[in-house]
């Protein structure tokens, strides 16, 4: 492959997000055309992007589609409960707050018992639905207890 499609693949952004109703994590190339590729981890993602994203731009260069330049994709997350390191730590002082044990917990979220579980160890961490719920719970506790 050409060195100026390689080079114009690697600006675009990619976007790797975890999807609890899939159970895997989702690459995406949001610039060029979304979710493209899953996987059971991280890394795994990475090839796969780079290979949909030069497939796109080589598409572009034989004139088959039209892309946007790179560079107009930001990802702003500012849940605490996606962002910092020890985030079990968090949701299970969170849960302890509001007297919950974690099924009372799990029901009052509408999420199962086992992804409760998987938070609080350290597993699993929320992703951007989940996260802004707890975010929001914790600024207003009475909202479970209604």
């Amino acid at each position: 492959m050409k060195t100026a499609i390689l080079t114009l693949a690697a600006q675009y952004a990619r976007l790797i997000y975890w999807s609890a109703e899939d159970a895997c994590y989702i690459g995406s190339l949001p610039e060029i055309c979304g979710p493209c590729c899953h996987g059971d981890t991280v890394e795994e993602l990475y090839p796969q992007l780079d290979t949909i994203a030069q497939e796109w731009v080589q598409m572009a260069e034989e004139g088959k589609c039209t892309l946007s330049p790179p560079g107009s994709f930001a990802v702003i997350n500012k849940s605490r409960y996606t962002l910092t390191p020890d985030v079990s730590n968090d949701i299970a002082k969170l849960r302890r707050s509001l007297g919950l044990n974690q099924t009372d917990f799990a029901t009052a979220l509408g999420i199962s018992l086992s992804t409760v579980s998987q938070w609080e160890q350290g597993r699993r961490r929320p992703d951007g639905a989940s996260a802004k719920l707890l975010s929001i719970i914790e600024r207003h506790p009475e909202l479970v207890n209604e």
